[in-house]
């Protein structure tokens, strides 16, 4: 058995179901070098009475193609804290705007989206963070900047031109609560993570995201890790948040429909990760499971 092999086998013993279904890797990233046992639980009972959520996502890997992972997991985070009281707003980039509008459409909520402003990144997020005041700044699957400040791909590959510095948002010091949602090492988030640990998951230090959360959920696919704190505030609330497998399938085929593409094939094709959309509707599924009862 690989290290990675050990270690990801040794971390799901100490987890609960929801967790153990987060740490499941078919990228094979060696996520549990890094896999923070208890984070969506967390982040869950930080969100829980959450008053404004602003959730920034979308991971551009060049011209016209963002990728399948992120709109569908913010979506459905945001549905979820709307529907718990929450006022939630998305930012992101114009090359996502498409995807992330797809998503929304399809649960039914309002697209209440706002495009990062070029130019000034700074003063662009601070005048954000002012108008909104959110109590709560959630990333899903949205890159960071490395330590040289560039943000680079699984590949490592720079990705400066397609996604911008919507990681100010996370860097200004904002008075609201933080939570990143990520699974490869370059996200908003794992800045928290030590990059011991990081190394033993084979992620150089030049792709690695020096940007920190609060909380950092991380997932085999950071749809799963939004899931997951959606099936944890619907525990806490005692109500059921969590959308269901067919729901799942439809909202990948959305975001392909609306230009999005796969991060790892980089095809427009109803796959996540590599991942068939039938996987993921059948990690929904079980997340529904293993809940217990209402």
């Amino acid at each position: 058995m690989s290290i990675h092999a050990s270690v990801t086998v040794a971390v799901r013993r100490a987890l609960d179901p929801i967790d153990q279904l987060l740490a499941l890797d078919p990228g094979r990233r060696g996520i549990g070098c890094f896999f923070r046992p208890g984070a969506a639980r967390a982040a869950a009972h930080a969100l829980r009475r959450a008053r404004r959520v602003l959730i920034t996502t979308g991971f551009a890997l060049g011209p016209g193609m963002p990728e399948t992972d992120g709109p569908p997991g913010a979506a459905v985070l945001g549905r979820a804290l709307r529907r718990l009281g929450a006022r939630v707003r998305y930012v992101t980039d114009p090359v996502t705007v498409p995807p992330l509008e797809a998503a929304l459409a399809l649960l039914g909520e309002t697209r209440a989206i706002e495009v990062f402003p070029d130019g000034d990144a700074e003063a662009a997020a601070r005048g954000l963070l002012r108008r909104l005041a959110p109590t709560h700044v959630v990333a899903v699957e949205r890159p960071g900047r490395a330590r040289d400040g560039t943000y680079r791909s699984a590949r490592g590959e720079p990705v400066d031109g397609w996604n911008r510095p919507l990681d100010t948002l996370f860097l200004v010091g904002a008075r609201a609560r933080t939570i990143g949602v990520g699974d490869g090492g370059n996200e908003i988030g794992m800045g928290v993570v030590p990059r011991r640990r990081l190394a033993r998951a084979g992620i150089p230090a030049r792709v690695a995201s020096t940007v920190k959360t609060d909380h950092l959920v991380v997932a085999g696919v950071s749809n799963w890790g939004a899931y997951g704190i959606v099936a944890h505030l619907g525990l806490l609330a005692r109500r059921d948040l969590l959308h269901g497998g067919e729901v799942e399938r439809r909202l990948i085929r959305a975001c392909v429909r609306a230009g999005a593409v796969d991060g790892i094939t980089r095809r427009r094709e109803p796959t996540v990760d590599g991942v068939p959309s039938d996987a993921h509707a059948g990690i929904v599924e079980l997340m529904r499971a293993v809940r217990g009862p209402r």
